[in-house]
């Protein structure tokens, strides 16, 4: 009786098998690499990752900058903020918007979540597309909309969150949450991160505008 031998042959570094046997290696997936022979899934690189259902033959990926070009639309109730999707995606389709609304004193720096007082439609978190419309302002207060974009791998990554932001003034005599167009005082705009130490403004420009 003959006794047969398979010989497996060990991928080299830079390449994988996803599945053991007698299958041909094949190169490590876009953003992705590994430093050792016989693997059967490649490591992204720093900055780049792989979410829990991404198989081992998709590239790695990593988390969108900022939205851009935010416009905004205001009526006698509400305002209404659009923007374009990121220049960069991370290399992934799954994108989705948050809006984070802080309330601000004089000092800008002194910031804090608006919590439940303002009403966002459909919804601040969780967007898919890139509009929502904010309701029910207070009168005398600095508001800023953080607006982020994020992707299947966005909670995987340590670093700073990109956000575009907007900032709106209102000034009404008259105790009210409806935000009217008499009581806009200015709007600004700004790009920055996240970080430990508070908010870092990389890029800002400012538009005022008088009472209406």
């Amino acid at each position: 009786m003959n006794n047969c031998f398979l010989v497996f042959t060990a991928c080299r570094p830079g390449f994988y098998k996803a599945f053991a046997g007698n299958i041909k290696c094949s190169k490590c997936p876009p953003h992705s690499l590994t430093y050792v022979e016989a693997t059967f899934v490649c490591q992204c690189e720093k900055g780049y990752f792989r979410a829990e259902k991404d198989p081992p033959t998709m590239a790695c990926t990593r988390p969108p900058s900022a939205p851009r070009n935010v416009i905004f639309n205001i009526n006698e109730t509400a305002l209404m903020l659009e923007w374009s999707p990121p220049s960069d995606t991370g290399g992934r389709k799954d994108l989705t918007y948050s809006v984070i609304c802080k309330k601000c004193g004089s000092d800008t720096s002194q910031c804090e979540i608006c919590g439940g007082g303002i009403r966002f439609i459909p919804r601040h978190t969780g967007l898919i597309n890139s509009s929502v419309t904010v309701l029910d302002f207070v009168s005398h207060v600095n508001y800023t909309f953080e607006i982020e974009a994020m992707n299947g791998v966005s909670e995987l990554s340590f670093s700073p969150k990109p956000f575009t932001a907007i900032t709106v003034t209102t000034d009404q005599d008259a105790l009210t949450k409806l935000l009217t167009p008499a009581s806009l005082i200015s709007i600004g705009m700004s790009i920055g991160t996240d970080t430990p130490y508070g908010t870092d403004e990389t890029v800002g420009t400012v538009e005022a505008l008088d009472s209406i």
